[in-house]
């Protein structure tokens, strides 16, 4: 099984989001400090912005904050709501055709992995993952003054 880069993205930008509680965020700061690129970023921050997970504010003092506590944000919700296609074989897709499908099992035990991965996240919040603040703080300053953060990117207005 495989998240996308899209949910891997979302997740690295919720952790940095609650590890960053005293301030709002920019997307540009977000991406420098992880090394990815700012316009898949900035497509993550609006989807978790339409979900309520974050809340965006333009100007001068704006950015991206957390909309919910740590506590209250499940993984296993996030990962749901940002992966867009769960079907991992030919048969669990919509339309999809494979000959044995009348007589194949395989289906149900692809369901059960998928059901048993998803269940794993399900048993963690956002407040699991950054317990750590300091360590995960320290982390990201060190990549910004070593410069192996930086993005050579221009960021756009009106994030």
């Amino acid at each position: 099984m495989r998240l996308t880069l899209q949910t891997d993205y979302a997740l690295r930008m919720l952790m940095y989001l609650a590890i960053h509680r005293d301030r709002p965020c920019r997307v540009t700061d977000v991406a420098a400090d992880y090394g990815i690129s700012h316009n898949h970023l900035l497509k993550v921050a609006l989807k978790l912005g339409k979900l309520g997970y974050v809340t965006t504010a333009r100007g001068r003092a704006g950015g991206i904050a957390l909309a919910r506590r740590p506590e209250d944000v499940n993984l296993g919700e996030v990962v749901r709501h940002m992966e867009d296609d769960f079907s991992l074989t030919e048969c669990m897709r919509s339309g999809g055709h494979c000959a044995i499908t009348p007589a194949c099992r395989l289906k149900g035990v692809v369901a059960r992995a998928l059901e048993a991965f998803l269940a794993v996240f399900d048993d963690f919040t956002l407040a699991d993952l950054t317990w750590n603040k300091t360590e995960l703080l320290g982390l990201l300053d060190l990549d910004r003054i070593s410069g192996k953060g930086d993005v050579a990117e221009p960021a756009p207005g009106g994030e």
